[in-house]
């Protein structure tokens, strides 16, 4: 994976954007036979915490659950267009269920690389994508490290914490390419509306791996994750994937195969959508906003 200056490729995306800002053609071009939203899973944590190392302190266990086994519990309905909030009562708030299971909020902004791994290696079984593919990273993202909190031990002092976080701050710095680092900082972009991109070179084959990140000079070190790429697309424009840094889902547009093995595939939560499909917040005319249920 390398960073590429080349942002001409790009400009295909622009024109084919479609409809009001937060809908499905606003993220993933207009054009192709069929859509898919693959749901971020959300986190789950139960039991005690405990320390893991060095006075770090993590979770005793933690999982991933689906939206549609937290609907269970909150009495939502899930179909394509339903959001967090409606389902969890709140888009940032820890969801308490009984047993002593503790749901954050799914990720917003990007598919987690084992989930990403698993549609890599579905695209990369489609006839037409032998070719290299481009990466879009955002140019937000902080890849110099200044907002890493690293885990600490309960207790520690201002000055330890001081020490922790100029460490991991080095090491996150380090971990970035310094051609990815002048080009987030300078150009040149791939601008799209309201978003801009630069851009990176990348094939399936390194894509269906999920530790590629540690190896793509993208701020990844160690179990600390850094950004990750909100569009894909290969050369051929056969599919795209868009994770728009505001969304807790990813859009998948393809042709009807690849599309109905996205939708089957049991790793990952898929709805079908199209274009118009409206992902805002008010998009979800269904689910009513839940309180969270009593222990």
């Amino acid at each position: 994976m390398r960073w590429s200056g080349e942002t001409g490729r790009g400009g295909w995306i622009g024109p084919r954007l479609s409809g009001r800002a937060g809908s499905v053609g606003s993220v993933v071009p207009a054009g192709f036979e069929a859509y898919a939203r693959v749901l971020h899973p959300p986190r789950v944590t139960t039991g005690p915490w405990a320390t893991t190392g060095p006075g770090a302190e993590f979770p005793a266990a933690h999982t991933r659950w689906s939206w549609e086994r937290v609907a269970a519990h909150t009495g939502a309905v899930i179909h394509p267009q339903v959001q967090w909030a409606r389902i969890a009562g709140g888009a940032d708030s820890t969801l308490r269920l009984p047993g002593g299971w503790d749901v954050d909020a799914p990720a917003s902004g990007y598919l987690e690389p084992e989930l990403l791994a698993v549609l890599m290696t579905m695209a990369r079984g489609t006839a037409t994508t032998a070719a290299p593919l481009t990466l879009g990273l955002w140019s937000g993202w902080d890849v110099a490290g200044a907002d890493l909190v690293p885990f600490t031990r309960a207790g520690a002092s201002g000055r330890d914490r001081r020490t922790a976080r100029d460490e991991a701050g080095s090491a996150y710095a380090a971990a970035v390419d310094p051609a990815v680092a002048l080009a987030l900082a300078g150009g040149p972009y791939l601008e799209l509306p309201g978003r801009r991109y630069i851009l990176l070179d990348a094939t399936a084959d390194e894509l269906t791996d999920p530790t590629w990140p540690l190896r793509a000079g993208i701020g990844w070190f160690g179990g600390i994750p850094g950004p990750m790429p909100q569009l894909i697309w290969p050369r051929d424009r056969a599919w795209f994937v868009g994770s728009e840094v505001d969304f807790d889902s990813t859009i998948v547009g393809g042709r009807h195969t690849f599309i109905d093995a996205v939708l089957a595939e049991p790793v990952l939560e898929a709805l079908s959508v199209d274009p118009g499909t409206d992902l805002t917040s008010e998009g979800d005319r269904i689910n009513r906003r839940h309180d969270p249920p009593p222990i």
